[in-house]
């Protein structure tokens, strides 16, 4: 009899040119290298739609035989093309070795080779009986061994897929389980139609209800593709990135698009990235290519740090760019230090410079015989020398200071610091007072406190142009903190100094007149404290250092 179509087949028929429709978008817009196994996977459903549809146009199984044996062979690729694309979502490239691949494309290619042959064999079915009452005139199959060896395998390695999958999804993000939850919607109507038309429980007698299914799947995995970025963001990306070490993590696709960020990037970078947004959002005067090696400020913790960009391209087995990782590492310690050099480099060029110019002219003045008490040039050599003395031991205690990890901090009674930091002070020219109380603080460098506590009553009665100075070191320990106040009645610090210290920066134009207050600043941090001006002004300075509290035994 002719071939007549009816609703059935036209009905696979749609399924068929649906999925043709699908593949080639993909192909067409899609670069991705696991797009390809995609595209396989959906060609060969589009067909096994299409051929089982011009099957169900003939009434005679002689007509029909030809047609289901195409659809079985084709069918039988279907597991391979999915543990394919399953592979490389998962990032799983490795495993498909030569070996591997020849004994994935063999199975398929072998049971195809047993289908077109069964006339002689009868390995995959035994029997096929045509029902004259059914409701679509279609063959029964009476399946044998070799069938069922084949869907056992094929059934193994479509669970090992969906293993694979859901496993990458559930270490990633919201988006990728919402990718896995679409391609499991997408599976489970084909397979449950597949399991009972193998067992023979199909509502309708000999009809493999699986190919018209595949509707739906065909629907679901296009929600997949353009609602999920199924082929656009996987987790590849993210699962190589968490292989690089950093402080902070931004993980893009190739196109530049965020896919991922972990907690500590969001809080840095200002604005946050957001899953979907471009990375021109977050460096908006910056190109990817020239992120590499730029640094940004943020807060972590209460502590303002400095983190240094890198970039570095992620790449599969093959060395494909799959996309980028964008790693915040911290260098705030290398920042500081860098800034001290910055510092004791402006001093020994400009205050050292300056100070033995002024030896210099008075050593000329005493020995042209100029100086008209040669005994007090001497002594203002004497002060100048003395100066530069002070000045080098100080840019030598600067760059000696290396901020320690609050790991590291130990109980420390820092009224009993404070206490031999007065005593040793030389207070001939100053009134010094103290309220120096037993407090434990939570101390990483104990002489690093000492010496800001030297510094700061330096600054108080050195920068004081008072007859007799007066400074005051007290001790507190309120809200879990412990604080240590240094008061003073000079005429207060000048704003270019404060703003230097803010800013934590030196600038040409813009130099910090004196050594004593960055030393104090950074010996304070590495101490383990934070060293901030309360205020200041014409009637005097108070300068606070604040420490944790100890933890009390």
């Amino acid at each position: 009899m002719a071939w007549s179509p009816g609703l059935p087949s036209l009905l696979l028929f749609g399924v068929g040119v649906l999925s043709g429709l699908l593949a080639l978008a993909v192909r067409r817009n899609r670069s991705e290298r696991y797009a390809g196994g995609f595209v396989a996977l959906v060609a060969v459903i589009g067909t096994w739609a299409f051929s089982y549809g011009v099957q169900l146009g003939f009434d005679s199984r002689a007509a029909q035989l030809p047609w289901w044996q195409l659809t079985l062979a084709v069918a039988g690729f279907i597991p391979t093309a999915w543990l394919l694309f399953a592979l490389r979502y998962a990032g799983k490239e490795e495993w498909l070795t030569r070996p591997a691949r020849w004994t994935m494309v063999s199975e398929p290619i072998l049971f195809a080779a047993f289908v077109l042959t069964n006339p002689q064999h009868g390995l995959i079915w035994s029997g096929l009986r045509l029902p004259a009452d059914a409701f679509v005139r279609v063959f029964a199959p009476a399946f044998a061994i070799g069938y069922f060896l084949h869907i056992t395998y094929a059934y193994a390695i479509v669970g090992f897929g969906c293993y694979l999958v859901g496993r990458t999804a559930a270490r990633s993000s919201e988006l990728y389980r919402r990718q896995v939850l679409s391609l499991f919607a997408a599976i489970a109507p084909p397979f449950l139609a597949n399991a009972a038309f193998t067992l023979g429980a199909s509502p309708v007698p000999g009809l493999d209800l699986t190919p018209f299914t595949f509707g739906l799947t065909v629907t679901l995995i296009g929600v997949a593709l353009f609602r999920f970025d199924l082929l656009d963001r996987t987790p590849i990306a993210r699962e190589a990135a968490l292989d690089v070490v950093g402080n902070g993590l931004v993980v893009l696709d190739a196109e530049g698009i965020v896919v991922d960020a972990d907690e500590r990037a969001r809080r840095v970078l200002s604005p946050a990235p957001s899953t979907g947004d471009h990375i021109t959002s977050v460096f908006p005067d910056t190109s990817l290519p020239r992120l590499s090696g730029t640094t940004v400020e943020g807060e972590t913790e209460g502590i303002r740090r400095t983190y240094e960009v890198q970039v570095s391209t992620l790449r599969d087995v093959e060395d494909n760019p799959t996309g980028y990782a964008l790693v915040l590492r911290d260098v705030t310690d290398r920042s500081a230090y860098e800034q001290r050099l910055q510092v004791a480099n402006r001093v020994l060029r400009h205050n050292l410079r300056n100070d033995m110019n002024v030896v210099h002219g008075l050593a000329e003045r005493i020995e042209s015989d100029e100086a008209d008490d040669p005994a007090a040039v001497a002594a203002r050599i004497q002060s100048k020398v003395d100066g530069v003395v002070e000045t080098s031991e100080k840019v030598r205690e600067m760059t000696r200071i290396e901020p320690s990890s609050a790991d590291e901090a130990e109980p420390v009674d820092v009224g009993t610091v404070a206490e031999e930091v007065v005593t040793q002070f030389d207070t001939a020219d100053a009134t010094v007072e103290r309220a120096l109380p037993r407090s434990r603080a939570a101390i990483t460098d104990e002489a690093a406190l000492a010496t800001a506590l030297e510094n700061l009553l330096e600054n108080a009665v050195e920068h004081n142009d008072c007859d007799e100075p007066w400074v005051r070191l007290s001790v507190e320990e309120r809200g879990g903190a412990v604080r240590l106040r240094v008061d003073d009645d000079g005429p207060g610090i000048p704003e270019e100094e404060r703003e230097v210290l803010r800013r934590e920066a030196e600038t040409p134009l813009k130099h910090s007149q004196g050594l004593g207050l960055w030393l104090a600043s950074w010996s304070a941090r590495a101490a383990g404290g934070e060293l901030t001006i309360e205020s200041t002004g014409s009637d005097g300075t108070t300068v606070r250092i604040e420490f944790p509290a100890a933890d009390r035994d």
